[in-house]
């Protein structure tokens, strides 16, 4: 570009500029277009490589299940709570049953298709979290999840709400606990928050108190 010698010698720093980004805003603008299209492509890839990876893990839940079934209900009760360590309520709970049945079955009593095969379910998460070095993931399934004050979450709870996967997401480090929750359980910030704190008593024992309003 031929630039009249009287321009260069009263020219200022900012005209420098100004000229400088009004001849490459074009390509400037377009390149920025394409960082925006490039970003979006990646967000809506990993979005889709999730939910592959989601869908796998459900089906080889489910397989493992249905493997698992094959076994009787007072075996896999006792792989959940000899073996493993479940508590007879967290086990009836998960499943969708009464302690009493739970007992029941255990002497032998009748069991519908769908608890033995929740039975085996279970089974089969417990057996997945161990694979992803979860150690004694019974125990693990009680602790409750790093979340902001105000709510106590654990993977016990979430396994309630039907997020088998999440848990396996949260174990393995893919996403953090607040990213799997609003995608299960959209409302949780509302729906989930206690009015209550677990506190230490002057006696050192753990104890309920009324959360103290912000």
């Amino acid at each position: 570009m031929n630039t009249p010698q009287s321009y260069v010698k009263n020219a200022t720093a900012s005209d420098a500029v100004r000229d400088y980004t009004m001849l490459e805003s074009p390509t400037a603008s377009y390149t920025l277009r394409q960082a925006a299209e490039l970003d979006d492509f990646a967000k809506m890839l990993r979005s889709a490589t999730r939910e592959q990876l989601q869908d796998s893990q459900q089906q080889d839940i489910e397989k493992r299940a249905a493997a698992k079934a094959r076994r009787s209900v007072p075996d896999l009760l006792r792989e959940l709570t000899e073996d493993r360590g479940m508590s007879w309520i967290d086990t009836a709970q998960l499943v969708g049953v009464s302690v009493s049945a739970v007992r029941k079955w255990r002497k032998g009593g009748d069991a519908t298709a769908d608890s033995r095969l929740g039975l085996a379910r279970l089974a089969a998460m417990l057996d997945l979290l161990e694979e992803l070095a979860v150690a004694d993931p019974a125990q693990w399934m009680e602790i409750p999840l790093p979340l902001p004050p105000g709510y106590t979450i654990r993977p016990v709870d979430l396994y309630k709400l039907g997020g088998l996967v999440g848990i396996l997401s949260i174990a393995s480090n893919r996403q953090d606990p607040e990213e799997v929750l609003d995608e299960t359980t959209p409302g949780w910030r509302d729906e989930l928050r206690s009015d209550f704190e677990v506190v230490t008593a002057p006696d050192g024992l753990p104890a309920l108190q009324r959360r103290t309003p912000r």
